[in-house]
């Protein structure tokens, strides 16, 4: 890989102010070799099945002057965005993510080379073990793949995405996508409503952890996506998710709110009409 210089990083026009501060201090470790996949407790619950890879990237805006994820304003999931919560709240977490988006940014050719040949090698792994492998490209992120889904047509792909358009122009067979839904706009009800009406697979966080002291809970009848992240076995249900990396001061707070990304008590009768009739 051509190494990543700081005049070109202060040059670019793809990098956020931020973005290029942390090219600053971090250059040496910016031009050293990362893989590009990593991995979460969640997935692993499912690893009896699949060895499931995921890729995770700054979110949004957070180091790519053009957003990462178009949907992120509406939703309102910017806050309380995975890349925040666990592990990868961690300052290594945190480090890899931007690395890895600011070479997608300014080595796209290296970038796209390197994620082919670290899909292969899973492949091939998986050809010994008899676990299949799965992938998910957009960890934290809400990007077309497109030309990696194509470059591989025998590997399986997967993800969610808060747009609708991408869930239903998608017809790559390889490729399975999840709508993910949020109460925080107008805007983001009116696609959740069209989902419904769809019939698509939907995903929804609800803001609370599923235990005693939380007001809200989660109705026992919605299946529950929590268990694995293998959203390709599932039909096209309605599944809930719980909130990641907060307390119950912060859970608390967010339940009184109407236009939240999650699911609160405030947001709950509103919400469930529109799971029952599609708004």
């Amino acid at each position: 890989m051509l190494k990543i210089t700081n005049i070109e990083a202060m040059q670019s026009n793809l990098l956020s102010a931020q973005a290029k501060l942390w090219v600053l201090d971090h250059l040496d470790y910016l031009n050293k070799i990362i893989n590009l996949f990593g991995s979460s407790m969640k997935v692993e619950k499912g690893s009896d099945k699949f060895d499931t890879y995921i890729m995770y990237l700054q979110p949004a805006d957070k180091v790519a002057l053009a957003t990462l994820c178009a949907f992120a304003d509406a939703a309102g999931c910017k806050e309380p965005c995975l890349i925040s919560s666990g592990q990868l709240g961690m300052s290594t977490g945190q480090n890899a993510a931007t690395k890895r988006t600011i070479l997608m940014l300014l080595r796209p050719d290296f970038f796209k080379a390197k994620l082919l040949s670290e899909i292969d090698k899973a492949e091939r792994k998986a050809l010994k073990t008899g676990i299949p492998a799965l992938f998910r490209l957009n960890g934290t992120s809400d990007i077309d793949f497109s030309d990696i889904y194509k470059a591989r047509p025998e590997s399986q792909f997967y993800d969610y995405s808060k747009e609708l358009s991408r869930v239903r122009k998608n017809n790559l067979p390889n490729y399975d996508l999840t709508f993910s839904g949020s109460m925080y706009s107008k805007q983001s009800r009116a696609a959740l409503k069209k989902a419904v009406k769809s019939g698509y697979r939907i995903a929804v966080a609800f803001n609370t952890k599923n235990i005693a002291s939380d007001t809200l809970q989660v109705s026992s009848d919605m299946a529950s996506f929590d268990t694995t992240d293998l959203r390709h076995l599932d039909g096209n249900v309605v599944g809930s998710l719980t909130r990641k990396g907060s307390n119950k001061a912060e859970r608390a707070a967010e339940d009184k709110n109407e236009n939240s990304f999650f699911i609160t008590t405030a947001n709950l009768k509103q919400f469930n009409n529109i799971i029952a009739i599609g708004g």
